[in-house]
């Protein structure tokens, strides 16, 4: 009789893809795809008070920024090429009057599309960043510590404010459609949520 050695299990790991998005690479794909998702779930706001936001909304805001600059990038490189008559292939014939036109309309359009997303997305980054410095503000129980957070909170929400606005205005030109729409509604929301964080924080200063 002889004995066998124990036969081992591999290990073996799958990739997995959360939130919503194309599964390429784990997710890759999920933070630029979560770009262009309409903005209208809701979950509760940190503060009693405040306004409904969306939960799934707000995951991934770093990813989504890259994802939105990467598209930019690609869609600002095109439009330079159209303008200048450059062969999008090293080989490749430069291309007509009518098809640089077509084309750069086209990657013109996709430029400011991503522009808008981006901007909205980094309201909601401001907006985040000044709940966390309202949260910090109410930790302290007021007094002198409270109000550099307080502070913070309200330049966080006046920048955001801005950013929100120039998002909304650059989602003008996509208004007719459901991405206009939903990147005016995103931002309008972040603008709105930073606004309560930062008048949040100022009222836990005044107590101290």
């Amino acid at each position: 009789m002889t004995d066998q050695p124990p036969k081992t299990e591999k290990n073996v790991t799958n990739q997995t893809n959360h939130g919503s998005g194309t599964f390429v690479a784990g997710n890759v794909l999920g933070s630029i795809v979560n770009l262009f998702v309409p903005a209208q779930r809701r979950r509760r706001s940190t503060s009693a008070d405040g306004p409904d936001v969306s939960e799934d909304d707000y995951e991934d805001i770093s990813g989504s920024l890259f994802g939105a600059t990467f598209l930019a990038a690609m869609s600002g490189t095109a439009v330079v090429y159209c303008i200048r008559g450059l062969p999008f292939s090293g080989t490749g014939p430069a291309p007509g009057i009518a098809t640089r036109l077509v084309m750069g309309i086209v990657f013109t359009y996709a430029f400011f599309a991503c522009v808008a997303a981006f901007l909205a997305r980094a309201a909601q980054g401001l907006e985040v960043w000044a709940g966390r410095c309202a949260d910090i503000t109410v930790q302290t129980g007021g007094g002198l510590l409270a109000h550099l957070p307080a502070g913070m909170a309200r330049a966080l929400a006046a920048t955001s404010s801005g950013v929100a606005t120039t998002a909304a205005l650059v989602a003008v030109f996509y208004g007719w459609g459901d991405f206009g729409g939903s990147i005016q509604e995103r931002a309008y929301l972040a603008r709105d949520n930073a606004a309560t964080n930062a008048s949040r924080a100022g009222a836990a200063a005044k107590k101290g």
